[in-house]
């Protein structure tokens, strides 16, 4: 239960987070860069969130004795590598030539808006034609809780039987 709080705590605050820094950031971009700014905002309010969200958790010391290190790591790997090596089957078509392939197993997190993409991932970024992206956070944490809390059963279970 620790492992859901704490997770539903990290998701509300960079979701909190971000709005505020995508808010501040197309304020003082809109005036420097004008129209193309809705390019910029989103990436720097991302990073920003990122590196305010570590120094606030070192800081107040936030999910240090909740998460198992190696468990933690090895579910962040399961859901890269299935986002990488799982295909989207069914792309959506969208207009005349876009199409959205969504990656993320076993919930979806990560939308690609492509020109004629292929079904894996690293092709689909590699290939340069895709239009935008979105990720969803809920995608993320359900795909996060799920394998962190299988891996965690799997670990009590086998250090049980040794």
């Amino acid at each position: 239960m620790k492992v859901i709080l704490e997770s539903f705590r990290f998701v509300f605050i960079f979701i909190v987070l971000e709005v505020a820094l995508s808010l501040i950031s197309y304020i003082i971009l809109y005036p420097i860069i004008g129209n193309i700014a809705e390019a910029y905002y989103g990436w720097t309010a991302a990073i920003g969130t990122f590196i305010i969200m570590f120094f606030l958790y070192r800081k107040k010391g936030w999910g240090k004795d909740y998460f198992n290190k190696s468990i933690f790591w090895l579910s962040v790997i399961f859901i890269v590598l299935l986002s990488l090596l799982i295909p989207d089957s069914t792309p959506e078509h969208f207009h005349a030539t876009i199409y959205a392939y969504s990656y993320g197993f076993p919930f979806k997190f990560l939308t690609l808006y492509n020109e004629s993409g292929a079904k894996f991932l690293i092709q689909n970024i590699f290939s340069g034609r895709f239009t935008r992206w979105d990720v969803s956070m809920g995608g993320i944490l359900g795909n996060f809780i799920l394998f962190y809390l299988f891996l965690q059963f799997i670990f009590l279970k086998f250090s049980k039987k040794a």
